[in-house]
């Protein structure tokens, strides 16, 4: 695949810089629309969260809402963060109902691991036998996920760190572009994987290389997780190539850029939605106390009709399927109505 060639100029190619950090992606609930979601939490009070559906969700100024997001996130900057939700006045089941409430009109949930699970719970396990990165609470450097849209609702703040970034892959292909161009065709030719939930599988590590940039027409995607390359390289005995070497330590260092990505604290009720194929998401290592335990509550969605890409890229999100079947004997529930 032949490296995109272009300055990307579209809104979700923005800077921290350009855009002014957090504030530049935040989005303030209205009146009308908290309103609404009181409305919505009455008339499911008797569900739990995953219970809910579009049909139950259903209200004109969560309804207006919710198009907008879609919007925002798909064809425009890319990534919003909603505020004005108020950990004091909702419970933790009211926050996570309203936040499945608003993906049941995104799209449809995605089972997240071996568990089965479509809201995982991001909070640090000890002695967690498989070691996922989000239920640690070490550092977590930019990647993606798995489908094309992630959020992530904020229930509880650690006592200290656990600060989120989030940088555009396009503007760090933009940078690439502008200052080591020799460095794209690494990148998009890419590397094989091996996602920790799938070390005991049949098939711990990829049988195929998954680009960190691909483009289908003029649009630009990536998909990048340094940790998954790096263990792959090591299972399969072998040194990362040398171009691949120094094409993933640049782009790595393009990502954690101040003048690129935005550093922030998400706090409790806020909740964080991007699209996952366009923009990459870290955190800084924290400490939890008694008082202040870190949570998080996660969501994967998929959507019926993103914009192209090379299929490779979704088969990471196959992986974790096929885990779970392999381990259950089921299929992942994936029966959330949509709009």
């Amino acid at each position: 695949m032949a490296p995109y060639q272009h300055v990307i100029t579209t809104p979700n190619a923005w800077t921290s810089t350009s855009i002014g950090g957090k504030a530049g992606l935040t989005q303030h609930l209205t009146p009308e629309q908290i309103a609404g979601f009181d409305t919505l939490l009455a008339r499911t009070r008797q569900k739990k969260p995953q219970e809910v559906t579009r049909a139950d969700f259903d209200h004109p100024a969560v309804n207006a809402l919710a198009a907008e997001l879609a919007q925002t996130i798909r064809h425009g900057r890319g990534a919003v963060l909603l505020t004005g939700l108020s950990a004091d006045r909702y419970s933790e089941e009211d926050l996570q109902r309203i936040y499945w409430g608003i993906g049941t009109h995104l799209g449809t949930a995605a089972v997240q691991s071996s568990l089965g699970d479509r809201l995982g719970h991001v909070r640090h396990v000890k002695d967690d036998p498989v070691a996922r990165g989000y239920r640690s609470n070490e550092e977590l450097t930019p990647h993606t996920d798995s489908y094309p849209i992630v959020g992530l609702l904020c229930l509880q703040r650690a006592e200290t760190g656990g600060y989120s970034r989030m940088v555009s892959a396009l503007a760090i292909h933009n940078e690439i572009l502008r200052t080591r161009p020799d460095l794209l065709p690494a990148l998009y030719e890419g590397y094989y994987y091996a996602v920790v939930e799938a070390r005991f599988s049949a098939s711990p590590v990829t049988e195929f290389r998954i680009p960190v940039f691909g483009c289908v027409g003029d649009r630009v995607s990536v998909c990048y997780s340094r940790h998954f390359i790096d263990r792959a390289a090591e299972l399969r005995g072998e040194p990362l190539p040398p171009a691949t070497q120094e094409a993933l330590d640049y782009f790595d260092a393009l990502a954690d850029r101040d003048d690129l990505r935005a550093r922030f604290m998400l706090e409790p009720g806020e909740m964080m939605l991007w699209h996952n194929f366009q923009m990459l998401h870290a955190r800084d290592s924290y400490e939890d106390s008694p008082q202040h335990t870190r949570h998080l509550v996660r969501l994967w969605l998929k959507i019926p009709d993103d914009h192209p890409m090379p299929d490779v890229m979704l088969e990471r999100a196959a992986i974790y399927e096929r885990v779970y079947r392999e381990r259950s004997g089921r299929a992942p529930a994936t029966e959330l109505e949509t709009a």
